[in-house]
């Protein structure tokens, strides 16, 4: 009944989504587009017909079920690629029975086009506030025992409480180390022993176990599977493959051997990708252009009013297949930089050790006022948006390392050189400068292996979320 009223729930918010996205759409085009183009017909009101279009909202809610979109619990990025696919979907469907039966009259196929881009925005904003509220009234709640209280399930504990839309609602935990038990791992206790599973299922009236250890045995992992999957409805299980390229594995079953495959693929070795990725990095940076020189116009005075020096300086840094190029950015720094830089050091453990960490500093006397809020902001970067015309980077990507670095970068060096650095990357979209230098060389090797476009839409827009809270280095 509960499933029931959750996949009810959901289907309300799409409705609303599609409203919205509806309603936009037409004011679109009946109160923006003729100021720039005179002479078009009024736009039929989408609701004086509703009750005779309602095939169109169905479409849509069949390609969001055929998705799994009411019933599956996936994390937010996850779920808005298939929403993607199914808004799509449904609009092309919708726009060929248009032309087909000849129904322009009643349904703008201008309307059909804005629907779909405004769909794509709206209907992610509604699925994501609606299943918080409905998460926090019950509606889409489900309680979850996590077993394993040891770093993998802390992990687990951290994702939910971020994912709080997907709708799991972490109980407690349990483990058989008798240290742990009764104890509270970020307000959840640690009930008891894992082989008291059955009890705590019928006492707490959970739905859920996520089995989080993943060094347990192949064997012995098995049985506890088999086991827990006769108590609980979902039953999920941490592998022990962390820090292997997942985004893009399909699994592969084999039936009579009882084990399975996992088909890893490598997107950048595909010439079609490459080709996609770097035509979605010109035209987003053709369109960042006009943006960029107005802006470099008024951050050139500032640069100009506090300190000498050019507006925009050049340092070699290693690019595609170990080539050099020159990297643009803002200046942000004194004219003697290094010499101060140089007497710190000498100067102060703290920040030598600092350094030599992070290669950054948190006062770092070699920067200006001005500077500071570039860097803050990440505007110092946006010269970058030439290199990338120029081929030489990518909107996203590693981080362009400097030539000292070579030797750092270790055995990853070839992996990372494969690809054009980036603006931006998973790094800066994950603590910024507050990661440590080989926990960055990590996520770029991870990226390299993991691309996908959706993933570097979802960088980019994380990286827009971070320049707004002024966290950059």
């Amino acid at each position: 009944m509960k499933t029931s009223l959750q996949v009810l729930s959901i289907i309300c918010l799409d409705i609303i989504g599609y409203l919205s996205s509806l309603y936009i759409s037409w004011l679109l085009r009946a109160e923006v587009l003729p100021l720039f183009y005179s002479g078009l017909p009024e736009p039929v009101f989408p609701f004086s017909h509703f009750g005779r279009l309602l095939w169109i909202p169905a479409i849509f809610i069949f390609f969001i079920a055929y998705e799994h979109l009411y019933t599956l619990k996936v994390p937010f990025w996850d779920e808005n690629k298939r929403l993607f696919k199914a808004i799509t979907i449904s609009v092309l469907v919708v726009m060929t029975i248009v032309t087909l039966g000849k129904m322009s009259e009643r349904v703008s196929r201008v309307v059909l086009l804005s629907l779909w881009a405004t769909s794509l925005i709206v209907f992610p904003i509604v699925r994501f506030w609606g299943k918080k509220l409905l998460y926090r009234i019950g509606v889409c709640k489900e309680k979850v025992l996590i077993v394993g209280a040891g770093k993998a399930g802390r992990l687990v504990l951290k994702w939910l409480d971020r994912e709080r839309h997907i709708g799991y609602d972490v109980v407690g935990f349990l483990d058989d180390d008798p240290e742990k038990i009764g104890t509270f791992i970020d307000g959840r206790k640690v009930f008891g022993r894992i082989r008291h599973f059955p009890k705590f299922v019928r006492e707490l009236g959970i739905q859920t176990i996520i089995i989080s250890m993943p060094s347990l045995g192949a064997a012995r992992l098995s049985e506890m599977v088999a086991e827990v999957q006769k108590h609980v409805r979902h039953t999920l299980l941490v592998p022990e493959l962390h820090g292997i390229a997942l985004l893009n594995t399909e699994l592969l079953h084999l039936f009579y051997e009882e084990i399975f495959l996992l088909n890893i693929q490598n997107n950048l070795k595909s010439f079609t990708n490459r080709a996609l990725k770097r035509a979605f990095d010109f035209s987003v940076s053709l369109l960042l252009l006009p943006f960029l020189l107005a802006l470099t116009a008024l951050i050139g005075v500032l640069i100009k009013l506090e300190t000498p020096g050019p507006v925009i300086y050049s340092h070699y840094r290693i690019g595609k297949k170990g080539r050099p190029f020159r990297c643009y950015k803002f200046r942000t720094m004194h004219r003697d930089a290094e010499e101060r830089l140089h007497e710190l050091l000498e100067t102060d453990s703290d920040a030598r050790e600092e350094w030599t960490t992070y290669w950054k500093l948190t006062n770092d006397p070699r920067v200006t006022r001005v500077g500071r809020f570039l860097r803050r902001t990440s505007l110092d970067e946006l010269p970058q948006v030439f290199n990338v015309l120029k081929g030489e980077m990518s909107l996203i990507g590693p981080r362009p390392y400097l030539l000292r670095e070579r030797e750092s970068m270790g055995e990853k060096e070839e992996l990372i050189t494969s690809v054009t650095p980036g603006i931006t990357g998973l790094w800066q979209v994950s603590g910024r400068s507050n990661t440590t230098y080989h926990y960055r060389i990590r996520l770029d090797s991870w990226y390299i292996m993991n691309w996908s476009l959706w993933l570097d839409i979802f960088i980019l827009v994380k990286t827009f979320k971070e320049v707004l809270r002024m966290r950059g280095e």
